[in-house]
This record gives C-alpha cells, sequence and structure tokens, in this order.
C-alpha cells in the first residue's frame, strides 16, 4: 500500500501483462469519450492574450 503515500518515492507499482492490458483499455475508452465529448471545444481554444499590467480585466465596481 506504499505505493499511495507520499513516501512511496518514484517506484512503479508491479503490474502483471493482463492487468497492464485492461488499464490500457480503460484509458483508451475515456480518452475516446473526452474527444468525442469535449475534442472540438479544446481544439478551438486559444489563450488570451498577454495584458498589459495596467489593464484590469475585471475591473472593480
Amino acid at each position: 500500500m506504499d505505493i499511495f503515500t507520499r513516501n512511496a518515492g518514484l517506484a512503479d507499482p508491479v503490474l502483471s501483462d493482463e492487468a497492464a492490458f485492461f488499464i490500457q483499455l480503460i484509458l483508451d475508452d475515456i480518452w475516446l469519450w473526452f474527444n468525442t465529448v469535449y475534442g472540438e471545444q479544446a481544439r478551438r481554444y486559444r489563450p488570451p492574450p498577454d495584458l498589459d499590467p495596467d489593464d484590469d480585466p475585471d475591473p472593480p465596481f
């Protein structure tokens, strides 16, 4: 259970080939779902332009 604590260090947990295969399948399904639902939104996102320090994007009342 030490793999889930802060004291575990950088050691990877040991997985069987079967467990690694099923985890990969699950991650593939999650990626496919996320890309189908949110992919277009994520692809059209553009970061806002840098503002001058004097510009206040959210002025007070």
